[in-house]
């Protein structure tokens, strides 16, 4: 198994993220990086992801050129781990995964040179949130009362990562977006994305084999839409 053959596990860290970048020379494909606290959490578009003790925070180094598709294996093996307990969370395009409606986990995709750094949040055992993100963020512990091994739940979604990350390598895109869709909150749903100098409101027909979102509008047009700010709208 490629994901996971090497890990360090630091107690606190400004960022996994950032603490990748420091080792990438020597550091071979599939070396993960978890720490119990981050002080700098990165989120998408310069924002900060809250990631006190409980949560699991980690960053994978990758090689594969074909970014665009690794947020998505990323949501899908989200997934597929949680799914070894019984709990079925969704992935909201482009890169949140919602429990319940929440957003209990993230993903943020990092390019340096030929290498791919994927960072996962996951609100795994947080039990309380600021103020101002109670509305939209949970954790898995505070939706379904239950309590969960870091450890473990680390080692099913290395699993799943390394299987799905293999299909990429692979170029078995149509097992890995089929997979996507099963576990795909967006598929029918009327959306309003925003983008940098244009808003593009209408119903999500599919994801494209770039990873981006198939959207029709009022008139019938028809977007592919790569990135942007994404709200459902019913």
């Amino acid at each position: 198994m490629i994901v996971g053959s090497k890990v360090f596990h630091l107690n606190e860290v400004d960022s996994t993220n950032e603490y990748i970048k420091q080792i990438l020379q020597g550091s071979p494909e599939g070396t993960v990086v978890v720490a119990d606290t981050q002080t700098a959490g990165k989120g998408r578009l310069g924002k900060t992801w809250f990631s006190p003790e409980g949560g699991l925070w980690m960053s994978v180094l990758l090689q594969h050129p074909d970014n665009c598709l690794l947020p998505l294996t990323a949501g899908v093996s989200i997934c597929e781990a949680f799914q070894s307990y019984d709990i079925s969370p969704r992935i909201k395009w482009p890169n949140d995964v919602l429990l319940n409606g929440k957003k209990i986990a993230g993903i943020l995709t990092e390019i340096i040179d030929d290498r791919a750094i994927l960072g996962i949040g996951i609100n795994l055992n947080v039990q309380q949130f600021p103020a101002e993100l109670r509305e939209k963020a949970s954790s898995v512990f505070i939706e379904t009362k239950k309590h969960f091994s870091t450890q473990s739940f680390l080692q099913h979604l290395c699993k799943a990562v390394n299987e799905n990350y293999q299909l990429l390598k692979d170029e078995r895109i149509d097992d890995l977006l089929a997979k996507w869709r099963s576990c795909s909150i967006m598929l029918g749903r009327d959306v309003r994305i925003e983008l940098p100098g244009k808003t593009v409101i209408g119903k999500v027909l599919d994801i494209d084999r770039q990873g981006a979102l198939i959207v029709v509008r009022a008139d019938y047009s028809i977007e592919h839409v790569m990135a942007g700010e994404c709200r459902l709208l019913d």
